[in-house]
C-alpha cells in the first residue's frame, strides 16, 4: 500500500481524455458500412401482437430490413444461473431471459416487438415510427400490491422455524410494528446503453456499453452458439451504469442479430425514453418488520 495515496488527488488516467471529449464511448463509435438500428416498442403492458404492418416503413430511403417475431434468428437462451464468485466470470447471465423477438407475446410496456434497421439513424428513427403495430390486450398486474392479490408469497427456500414468534410478540409489553416501502427506481446514467456489433468469419465483435465483459461474452457465446474465444467485448469508457450495465439486454442481442442477419456492422442506441422500460429496474419493496422486547 502507498501511504503517500492517503488523502491525495491523483490525476485519473482517463481524465484528461474524458473532459476533452477525446474518450470514445460505444455510440460513438462508426465503422465502415455500418447500418444504425432503432426499436418499436409495445404501447400496452401485456397481451400479444396480433399484426405488423410495414409497408409505409418500407418506403422509407434507406431501409434494409425491419426484423420482428415472424423472421428473426432463432437463438438460444442462456441458461439460468446463480450469481456468485465462483461463477460470475463464467455463467451466462440476462435479467430478461426472454429473448427479444421470440415470439409474439409482449410482457411489458416498452418492450422491443420489431427493429428498423437503415443506412442512418434517421432513416431508422422515422421508419420506426411509420410501424403499425396491432395487439390483443391482456390484464397487466401494474405494481407490488396487484401482483400480491393475484398469486401468493412464496417461500424463499433459506428460511427456518424457531419457537412461536406471533405468540410471544402478542404478549410483549413492548412492541415495534411497522411496514417500509420501496418504490420502483430506475437506472438512468447519463451513457444511455447501445451496442455496435459486427461479424467477422463466424466471430462475432461489438462495442459495448457494460460493466462486465466477460459476463455478457459468455452470455453471447450461448445465446449464439459459439464458443467464448469466438467473441470479443470491447468496453474502454462507460458512462456510468449503477448496476444496470452489468449484464446485457434485449437491444445488445438484437444489434448482434440484425448485423448477422444483413452482414453488415450495426449500431442500436436506446432511445432516453426506453431507459424506462428495456433496461431494467430495481423493484417496488414491502418489508414488514415486527420487534417485541420485555420490560427491562
Amino acid at each position: 500500500m502507498n501511504k503517500n495515496a492517503i488523502g491525495a488527488s491523483p490525476r485519473r488516467i482517463d481524465g484528461r481524455l474524458k473532459v476533452t471529449g477525446a474518450a470514445l464511448y460505444t455510440a460513438d463509435r462508426n465503422l465502415p458500412g455500418m447500418l444504425h438500428a432503432y426499436g418499436v416498442f409495445s404501447t400496452i403492458a401485456s397481451g400479444r401482437v396480433t399484426g405488423i404492418d410495414t409497408a409505409a416503413a418500407r418506403r422509407v430511403p434507406g431501409v434494409v430490413d425491419i426484423l420482428h417475431h415472424d423472421n428473426f434468428l432463432r437463438l438460444y437462451r442462456a441458461p439460468k444461473a446463480p450469481i456468485s464468485p465462483a461463477t460470475i466470470l463464467t455463467a451466462g447471465i440476462t435479467d430478461e431471459h426472454r429473448l427479444p423477438f421470440e415470439d409474439a407475446k409482449v410482457h411489458y410496456a416498452g418492450q422491443f416487438v420489431a427493429l428498423v434497421v437503415a443506412d442512418t439513424y434517421e432513416h431508422a428513427r422515422e421508419a420506426a415510427q411509420l410501424v403499425k403495430v396491432t395487439y390483443a390486450p391482456a390484464k397487466a398486474l401494474a405494481n407490488l400490491e396487484q401482483g400480491m392479490a393475484a398469486g401468493k408469497l412464496q417461500d424463499g427456500g433459506r428460511g427456518h422455524t424457531r419457537g412461536e414468534p406471533a405468540r410471544d410478540f402478542d404478549a410483549a409489553p413492548v412492541r415495534v410494528d411497522a411496514v417500509y416501502h420501496t418504490p420502483v427506481e430506475t437506472h438512468n446514467p447519463m451513457e444511455m446503453h447501445a451496442t455496435v456489433a459486427w461479424w467477422e468469419g463466424g466471430d462475432l465483435h461489438l462495442y459495448e456499453a457494460s460493466q462486465g465483459v466477460l459476463v455478457h461474452r459468455n452470455t453471447l457465446a450461448l445465446i449464439f452458439g459459439l464458443t467464448p474465444e469466438s467473441v470479443s467485448v470491447d468496453a474502454p469508457f462507460i458512462g456510468s451504469g449503477f448496476g444496470a450495465k452489468l449484464f446485457l439486454w434485449p437491444h445488445s442481442v438484437a444489434a448482434c442479430a440484425a448485423a448477422k442477419m444483413t452482414g453488415r456492422p450495426v449500431k442500436l442506441v436506446v432511445p432516453r425514453a426506453q431507459m424506462f422500460t428495456t433496461t431494467g429496474q430495481r423493484p417496488e419493496t414491502k418489508q414488514h418488520l415486527r420487534l417485541s422486547a420485555g420490560a427491562d
